[in-house]
């Protein structure tokens, strides 16, 4: 089937595109999220980016500060209201220089203890919002290429069959957005073990290779550290309710979301994409929530996420296709109205042709780049901003 190789999106300042169009209100430490609930009760229209961040040691923080910076930098954000306490780690508005710069995009930042108080920063931030969301109504839809996506792909509440229908699906809507010139992010580390050979053989170049091989390798020796005997048996209760036995059996089902395309490079968590193209690796927990916003930072507009137990997540600024891998969960989670958008199990069931599904997939990534909600965004399964704790093993 041949596809559109454009999408209707919104050009940034910076050339990034977008396929939303959110004005976000984000505090530089979660002691203002009080704040920020307030902003966003008062103006229609802002996306509050809740977390439990941003005042830690310097090793924590660091990696704060990068993954608040990409996130706010994504290119689904038309704007910026950032809300600084004042004697967190960071200054907020040095922080909004940052965006600012970077993006080219409109900050807001304010502190509460420089700008008088909480009532005072309230009004300050919810006039600015209520600008920057009135400016933003006024941006429209533009051609653009292909080129200028970064699918991030994901799989959450695995199941046997995740890696015999969505996962594969995925990959081959992965491989479809490299070969026409864009960008595709596999990450989800210790969900990669034993396969860091394959990859490695897929890797441009050896030392990309190796790259690989070292961050997989990494993470079995923490998981080992850890775990001792049962690292290869690091699975959740629903992986193993699902028919999954080991990490390792799980693993050769979730790296089919990487497609078959050449590993480019491997970057660390919430590193920003840039100019990179084709397949990027990028370190990252098994978590899902941290995981996810990981890859928005790195700059993705959107996921394609498999599931064989049913889980919902969505994410508040990036647009999560859910792809069931049975067609039993499908309906058990309320079928075509409920919280899945494509049922993979249909190859099983309805003997749909494994293309066939990865072209259906994406034809609906397509819609949903030219405006078509998912359906966490329509349930509002907007979810939340976590950030994966460089203490934390996973």
């Amino acid at each position: 089937m041949d596809h559109a190789t454009t999408f209707m999106g919104y050009y940034r300042p910076d050339g990034q595109v977008g396929i939303r169009n959110y004005v976000i209100a984000v505090a530089n430490c979660s002691c203002a999220n009080g704040i920020i609930n307030q902003i966003a009760a008062r103006v229609p229209g802002i996306v509050p980016m809740i977390h439990t961040d941003g005042c830690s040691t310097p090793r924590e923080n660091e990696r704060w500060r990068e993954t608040l910076v990409g996130v706010c930098c994504n290119p689904n954000v038309y704007a910026v209201v950032l809300v600084g306490v004042g004697c967190e780690t960071d200054d907020a508005k040095e922080i909004g220089q940052r965006v600012a710069k970077e993006s080219k995009k409109p900050v807001f930042a304010a502190v509460v203890q420089q700008d008088g108080g909480g009532a005072k920063v309230i009004e300050a931030a919810v006039k600015a919002g209520r600008q920057f969301v009135a400016d933003s109504a006024r941006c429209v839809r533009q051609e653009a290429p292909i080129s200028k996506i970064i699918l991030a792909t994901e799989c959450g509440g695995s199941d046997a069959f995740s890696g015999i229908t969505a996962n594969p699906a995925i990959g081959y809507v992965s491989d479809w957005i490299v070969n026409n010139g864009g960008t595709s992010i596999l990450s989800e580390i210790p969900e990669l073990f034993g396969t860091e050979e394959i990859l490695a053989r897929r890797s441009i170049t050896p030392e990309v290779g190796q790259k690989v091989k070292d961050l997989i390798y990494e993470w079995q020796e923490r998981t080992r550290y850890l775990l001792g005997e049962n690292t290869g048996r690091t699975l959740a209760r629903g992986n193993m309710d699902g028919g999954l036995t080991t990490i390792q059996e799980k693993a050769l089902g979730c790296v089919h979301k990487g497609g078959t395309s050449t590993v480019m490079d491997v970057i660390g968590y919430s590193e920003r994409i840039g100019d990179r193209k084709g397949l990027i690796i990028m370190d990252g927990p098994g978590y899902d929530t941290d995981n996810v916003t990981g890859c928005v930072a790195s700059g993705a507009q959107l996921f394609m996420f498999s599931t064989g137990r049913g889980n919902p997540l969505g994410y508040p600024i990036a647009p999560v296709i859910k792809i069931c891998s049975n067609s039993k969960t499908y309906y058990a989670v309320g079928g075509d109205e409920g919280d899945m958008d494509i049922n993979a199990g249909a190859i099983i069931t309805d003997g749909m042709k494994p293309e066939e599904l990865g072209e259906k997939c994406i034809e609906y990534l397509l819609d949903v780049c030219n405006g078509k909600q998912t359906r966490p965004e329509i349930l509002g399964y907007g979810g939340a901003m976590c950030v994966w704790s460089t203490s934390s093993p996973f």
